[in-house]
């Protein structure tokens, strides 16, 4: 059994870090996103992949083997890294969260104010604040009830040797809001707002083409004959309508996976984290599997949130032919040049293009 575990173990690692590296360097390498927004999302990346690198291998290793197999004093900076990993990467969640909100608001005035000196300084704070919830309280003891430092934060269980962090209940509360429950609020406030927007937005593009349309057939009753190969308005206005409204129906349902994935991911591991400081009453093995199941949020974020943005899935596309949309043919030379050259015939302009 325990090789399965191994083998599954080491997928979900290698996932994390292979998806995480490759979109950190799509990023960097593809001119076309290398703008302030992506800046969030390469933070976020970086987050995710150190928990890939530095946080799930010795999780993996404490697992398998039921014991700290590595130097004692490696357990508390270990752990340090994990909190701190972990919480940036929620953070960053929720920094993507209100950069989505500003920019869907005020997207006139995004660019004045979202420059790149407010985004790094953004990503900073971001960092500053998941250090100062990890590495300060646990290296000067402040997690403990006693507030004394335990040098490497190792239980002792029979003759095996645990690597567990052992928190007091205001630590749990105050680190757990601050890193999750006011975040994760953030996320579902701008979330929600982004998906009344998006519905709002429909609804006046849906008003607009059946004014457009109504106004189009009241000119056309009043000519005498009509050509037969103009195309109905009325059928138009309401085909555009249909299309924007299945644009509104999918960022739901983005925005209701992005949600989903979050809190099915992280909810568990940070109440049971409290109860835990309340009672001592949670199980080892379940508290390992509601780690790894938060763990698990790192290695699904590149693949969410690249999978509903229409950039990714083009730069990609250079390099996939899987990622390719199927009803976009590859332009041949001669429509390319055609193209440049501004000759050839011109698509008739519908009421799709006016809008």
């Amino acid at each position: 059994g325990s090789s399965w575990v191994a083998a599954f173990l080491c997928f979900i690692i290698l996932l994390t870090t292979a998806g995480n590296f490759l979109l950190i360097l799509l990023i960097v390498t593809q001119r076309s996103l290398r703008n302030t927004s992506n800046y969030f999302l390469v933070s976020l990346f970086m987050s995710d992949l150190m928990v890939g690198l530095v946080v799930m291998p010795p999780a993996m290793l404490n697992q398998l083997y039921g014991r700290w197999v590595l130097r004692g004093d490696f357990c508390s900076l270990w752990y340090s890294f994990d909190v701190m990993c972990c919480s940036a990467s929620i953070l960053n969640l929720c920094v993507i969260s209100l950069d989505r909100y500003l920019l869907i608001i005020s997207p006139l005035k995004y660019k004045l104010r979202m420059t790149s000196c407010r985004a790094l300084w953004l990503i900073l704070a971001t960092w500053t604040l998941a250090a100062l919830a990890s590495f300060l309280p646990i290296k000067m003891g402040w997690h403990e009830l006693d507030f004394e430092i335990r040098s490497p934060n190792v239980t002792s269980r029979g003759d095996e040797d645990q690597c567990r962090l052992l928190v007091s209940l205001p630590y749990a509360l105050v680190a757990s809001c601050l890193t999750f429950f006011l975040p994760s609020a953030a996320i579902s406030f701008t979330y929600c707002r982004i998906l009344l927007a998006a519905r709002k937005q429909a609804v006046q593009v849906a008003s607009l083409a059946s004014n457009v349309a109504t106004a189009t057939t009241d000119e056309t009753t009043l000519q005498v004959s009509r050509t037969p190969s103009q195309p109905a308005a009325g059928s138009e206005s309401r085909r555009f309508a249909n299309k924007h409204s299945k644009k509104a129906l999918k960022a739901s349902l983005t925005l209701g996976i992005l949600l989903g994935m979050f809190f099915v991911a992280w909810l568990p591991f940070f109440v049971t984290n409290v109860m835990q400081a309340v009672c001592s009453c949670v199980p080892a093995g379940f508290f390992d599997v509601l780690t790894w199941l938060g763990y698990c949020n790192s290695t699904m974020n590149p693949i969410i949130y690249p999978l509903f943005m229409r950039d990714f899935k083009r730069a990609m596309g250079k390099y996939l032919p899987c990622c390719r949309r199927s009803g976009e043919p590859r332009p041949s030379a001669i429509s390319l040049s055609m193209r440049n050259s501004n000759s050839g015939p011109r698509a008739a302009t519908s009421l799709k293009n006016v809008l």
